[in-house]
């Protein structure tokens, strides 16, 4: 077996690749990932067996035609006798490849799989073998989240009559981040703050969030009748869909219903500017986040299994 980065003609045969039924990404939607340039041969790496068939293939994402920030696709053939060899040597070599292009690895990948992923034996089979081969790649955390969806014809939350919601600084927006790290169910926020400062981990997201596609001009600050702060809401994007972003309730106010009223907010908001659909995600142990998202018309369209450092 040989590991190598792909031609041209190889990379749309490594789009086209079988893989474990239910897991990752559909053909069509690498290729979409390809032309629009957020996949590319540079960084992929593909494997060929010795009879020069394609067995395997890594595939890292970014989300311009910049630098990577994700491992997206990483695969080997179904019913192939040594799949975790495949999967490691695939990391191997692209790791290697991207510490030439001045990009530090691991980088994180997300395994996407059924809502119902553990009641098959193949995409069980699947998800451990790779969480087993990227602990040993360095990418030893896991954490399981859901992928929720709002379509347009699905009914639009009522706004909140109980909350007015304002624009503000990003000074602001980091105090308030801060606070609502306090008693998160996030596991990311959990780990990072066992890391570091709240205040820092807070400027962080603000960094991250202003990266995304959204505007920044989209974020709020939800008040009470009273004038105090009751949460943050950020309505963002993806390069592909408008996403919820990130909300919160403030420590002091957990409780009372908020979180429906700052996704309903965010969802208004979105479904105003005439969006076809809404994505968002949130930690399988975040049962009121869940809760919240199907009360207001979202539905679980799979699983994702975040592995990172």
């Amino acid at each position: 077996m040989r590991i190598e980065e792909p031609t041209t003609e190889l990379f749309q045969q490594a789009a086209r690749m079988k893989s474990t039924p239910g897991v990752g990404m559909t053909s069509a939607h690498i290729e979409d990932e390809i032309s629009a340039g957020r996949l590319q041969p540079r960084w992929s790496q593909v494997a060929i067996d010795d009879d020069d068939r394609l067995v395997g293939r890594a595939l890292w994402w970014g989300r311009d035609e910049r630098a990577p920030i994700a491992l997206d696709v990483w695969d080997v053939v179904p019913g192939h006798p040594e799949p975790g060899t495949v999967l490691g040597a695939l990391l191997e070599r692209g790791h290697a490849a991207l510490a030439g292009q001045d990009i530090a690895a691991p980088l994180p990948h997300t395994m996407r799989v059924p809502v119902t992923w553990r009641e098959s034996i193949d995409v069980v089979r699947d998800v451990h073998t790779k969480i087993a081969v990227a602990t040993s790649a360095g990418l030893g955390q896991s954490n399981e989240r859901h992928q929720f969806q709002w379509d347009q014809g699905t009914s639009v939350p009522q706004p909140s009559l109980r909350l007015r919601f304002e624009e503000a600084v990003d000074e602001t927006f980091i105090t308030l981040f801060a606070r609502a790290a306090r008693g998160s169910l996030d596991v990311m926020t959990r780990r990072e703050l066992a890391a570091m400062d709240a205040l820092g981990l807070a400027r962080d997201e603000v960094d991250y969030y202003r990266s995304c596609p959204g505007d920044r001009s989209w974020w709020r600050v939800a008040f009470d009748q009273k004038g105090d702060v009751v949460g943050v809401a950020i309505p963002s994007a993806t390069p592909t869909n408008r996403n919820v972003g990130y909300l919160a309730v403030m420590p002091e106010h957990r409780g009372n219903g908020y979180v429906d009223d700052l996704l309903a907010y965010i969802t208004a908001f979105h479904a105003a500017a005439g969006t076809q659909r809404i994505t968002a995600t949130t930690d399988a142990v975040n049962k009121p986040m869940t809760a919240a998202f199907l009360r207001a018309g979202y539905r679980c369209t799979e699983t994702r299994i975040d592995l990172e450092r």
